[in-house]
């Protein structure tokens, strides 16, 4: 199930690393392959407790850029890597000194033990994926996120939300991938965004360290940027606002239900006579079955897309929509300039041409 970040309140947080206790002993839990520690990289996916481990807060803000032309930019978290780069030091002095000795020199049985070795490491290597291959030293470590929505619209400038409390293995780290599944953007004139996200992941270069026992905040900033005049936005990471010395304020992901806001907006443009579509969203997302009334009564409700086709009267002269979900209400008004009134007389297509079209005014209750 998808669970959707939302602002509520905001609180001043300065992201610093925290204390941090003297490293203890243990092996960073791995989801196959060996040890960091020998240079091999492996992935760990498995998100239990390490032995020698500590905890990071992991924000996501966003920068403004282009934001202000989003009324709703909605992005879908599945999965977070950190690449782990030196780990804290889990041999003991005497393993150092096995590892030394199990060295292969040439002799008859030692062709032997070179052959196993051999086959050990084929089959480590086939349990790791791409990145791993293309990394020479250290490891990615994986944490999955539920398919967590994130909507950056709310979270400009020093807005940030926590997605998530991550259990990492201790050590130093230099990079983090956030895999997207979906972006979803809606301007502020209510018509869809083409976001584009270069191989659905965004690939940040940020170290920071992760002491045993302890607890580091990091905030993962990514903006939006139009592409050039093609209409369309690039998502990528900024790596200034990013890291563990960030000022923000912290958004909480959690609200009351009375607390729901609903937005409507009309499709292209009002004109009497004519068919127009409403869309209705929350947060970005189209809100079903929400109750559609006209002036005051009601005409229909909203389809899977959130949208619902009404036709205006060829005599108006605004038009007052009033929509409804539960608790959570929405009110959308348009102007109709006099080019857009029907003369009954006329022929052709009523109310299609004119320079106007409506003045809408998006009032959310």
């Amino acid at each position: 199930m998808k669970r959707t970040v939302v602002a509520l309140a905001t609180v001043l947080l300065v992201v610093t690393a925290g204390c941090a206790a003297t490293p203890g002993t243990g092996t960073p839990a791995t989801d196959g392959g060996t040890d960091g520690g020998n240079g091999a990289p492996t992935t760990d996916s498995t998100g239990s407790t390490d032995a020698n481990s500590g905890t990071v807060n992991f924000y996501v803000s966003d920068q403004p850029n282009d934001m202000d032309d989003f009324e709703h930019l909605n992005v879908t978290i599945t999965q977070v890597q950190f690449h782990l780069v030196d780990a804290a030091d889990t041999e003991s002095a005497d393993e150092t000194e096995v590892n030394e000795t199990a060295t292969p020199v040439e002799t008859d049985d030692n062709e032997t033990e070179e052959s196993e070795n051999e086959s050990e490491t084929d089959a480590e290597g086939e349990k790791m994926d791409e990145e791993d291959e293309e990394s020479e030293d250290g490891r990615w470590v994986t944490r999955e996120v539920n398919a967590t929505d994130v909507d950056l619209s709310q979270l400009r400038g020093a807005n940030a939300t926590l997605l998530e409390q991550f259990d990492l293995p201790a050590g130093e780290y230099d990079k983090i991938h956030m895999e997207v599944s979906e972006v979803n953007g809606t301007l502020t004139n209510g018509e869809s965004a083409s976001v584009k996200l270069p191989s659905e992941k965004l690939q940040l270069n940020s170290q920071f360290t992760v002491e045993n026992g302890s607890e580091v905040n990091f905030v993962y900033d990514v903006t939006v940027q139009k592409a050039g005049n093609s209409g369309k936005y690039v998502l990528k990471p900024v790596v200034s606002e990013s890291g563990t010395d960030v000022v923000i304020e912290r958004v909480d992901d959690e609200r009351e239900d009375d607390d729901r806001s609903i937005s409507a907006s009309f499709l292209g443009n009002v004109s009497a006579g004519e068919n127009v579509t409403v869309r209705v969203t929350e947060n970005g997302s189209a809100v079903e079955n929400a109750t559609v009334m006209v002036d005051g009564e009601a005409a229909g409700s909203t389809d899977a897309n959130g949208e619902y086709v009404l036709n205006v009267p060829s005599n108006a002269e605004e038009l007052e929509i009033e929509v409804e979900d539960g608790d959570a209400e929405a009110e959308l008004e348009a102007e109709l300039d006099e080019g857009d009134e029907v003369d009954d007389d006329a022929d052709g297509e009523a109310g299609a041409s004119g320079d106007g079209g409506a003045n809408a005014r998006i009032a959310d209750a």
